[in-house]
């Protein structure tokens, strides 16, 4: 496949005077100090709620909390303000939903000043730098051969059929639309139909990759309907196992497309501010959030409890976990545990994890699954495991970026946002595959997309 040489600089990406460049330094410091702040109230609250759930408010000096959220800004003004590549993109979105969190809530976790809290503060701080300098700079792009409009679009459109024919063929009679209040009863319901593993890996392709790239497709060349067919194969989901993401995620893929300018480049400040937005919005619902009171407590529930801090959470959770077991050397992949011995027995490692946080007995016990940072790093190595997956995680979102073209980056973060979503809810491997990673990049690389 032939290489073209990285995009040529216009007048914005060239070099700007110093002034200019501490400028914009300086705002995205402010603006990712101020949702540092509220990333610390919003766990102050759901700490009274969720303790139970790793969400556990130890902290006893106010200045260690202070000081974290000062040092966790800092990565902010490696931030490209205007990405030209995916991984530059990508490094927003995983900055303010992975290492922020991981950086600040350990911290509130923590009863005080410890030379392990230390230890892991410092090293997921040195792996933030370390991703940040990986994903800047430009890449040589790939050119792939073209493929007919008619050939793909049969394809992607014939496999997207057959797959949603799959599902409602499957779960039939436990189909159905769930109200707030029955959404478990739905999820149990749909459990054993799911635990079919054609039909759960048609759930994740759809929702994951094909259903949001057909969202941004629509949205890129502004044909709507390709648009509208994406949201509704995810409204129908949502029928399923009544996942509240799924059914958000036509909004988060138009919201992450409309954060392009007009040269289709990422305004990264607009992401931030954004969320300091979101935050100031919500500032009633987490003053008077109740988890069993319905309505919108629901909504601040997910915002806050399922995705803003969750990663954060976990991250503490898996630290204090194998600080004190030992670590799995990779050894839950088939392959090593050949050479290597698997420390849990039957119990994967998210089970592993709960049990320690949530005694459960019988058979069907849950996982609780962490972002890439504690599964392929704590988990595998301990501590040193940190800056390793965030290494290869800034490597692979490079490699990526190679795949698709300058025009395309911003059709890629919406695209991927279910992808970039999974990093800080599962493993690297994990969101590449059943993430949609890859089939997103893919998608995008070779669709025969026209704007005109």
């Amino acid at each position: 496949m032939p290489l073209t040489a990285a995009h040529p600089a216009d007048p914005e990406n060239g070099a700007r005077p110093a002034g200019a460049w501490l400028a914009g330094a300086l705002v995205r410091y402010g603006l990712t100090l101020i949702y540092c702040f509220a990333l610390c109230y919003a766990y102050d609250v759901l700490s009274r709620w969720w303790s139970y759930f790793g969400f556990t408010y130890l902290l006893n000096d106010d200045s260690l909390r202070i000081g974290a959220c000062l040092v966790a800004a800092i990565p902010a003004i490696l931030l490209d303000a205007r990405p030209r590549t995916f991984a530059q993109a990508a490094a927003w979105f995983i900055y303010a939903l992975v290492f922020l969190p991981c950086l600040i809530v350990p911290v509130m976790q923590s009863p005080g000043s410890t030379s392990r809290l230390i230890q892991i503060f410092s090293a997921t701080f040195v792996t933030c730098i370390l991703f940040m300098l990986i994903v800047r700079g430009e890449v040589r792009r790939i050119t792939v051969p073209a493929i007919p409009p008619k050939l793909f679009w049969g394809v992607v459109l014939s496999i997207w059929l057959v797959l949603i024919l799959l599902v409602l063929f499957t779960f039939d009679g436990s189909f159905q639309f769930a109200t707030a209040d029955s959404i478990y009863d739905q999820r149990f319901a749909g459990a054993g139909v799911a635990a079919n593993p054609a039909v759960r890996y048609a759930l994740a392709i759809l929702s994951s990759a094909i259903d949001p790239f057909l969202i941004g497709a629509g949205l890129y060349t502004r044909r709507y309907w390709i648009t509208g067919l994406g949201a509704v194969s995810q409204i129908i989901l949502f029928g399923t196992l009544a996942a509240r993401a799924v059914l958000l995620s036509p909004f988060i893929v138009i919201a992450a497309y409309f954060l392009s300018d007009r040269q289709g480049r990422m305004r990264g400040h607009l992401m931030i501010s954004g969320l300091v937005v979101v935050f100031i919005a919500t500032i009633p619902l987490l003053k008077q959030y109740n988890p069993v009171g319905g309505g919108l407590n629901q909504l601040t529930t997910l915002l806050y409890l399922r995705t803003l801090l969750i990663s954060g959470a976990t991250y503490g959770v898996y630290e204090q976990f194998f600080s004190i077991n030992p670590a799995t050397y990779l050894s839950n992949n088939t392959i090593v545990a050949l050479f290597v011995p698997y420390p849990y027995g039957d119990f994967s490692v998210g089970q592993a994890v709960l049990q320690f946080l949530v005694p459960i007995s019988g058979q069907d016990i849950p996982e609780l699954n962490a972002n890439f940072l504690a599964t392929d790093g704590i988990a595998a190595f301990g501590i040193a495991g940190i800056p390793i997956a965030g290494v290869i995680s800034g490597v692979v979102l490079k490699f990526m970026s190679r795949f698709i073209a300058p025009g395309r980056t911003m059709l890629m973060v919406a695209s991927g946002t279910g992808f970039l979503l999974s990093l800080a809810n599962t493993s690297l491997l994990t969101s590449l595959v059943t993430g949609g990673g890859i089939l997103v990049a893919m998608l995008v690389c070779v669709a025969p997309l026209d704007r005109n």
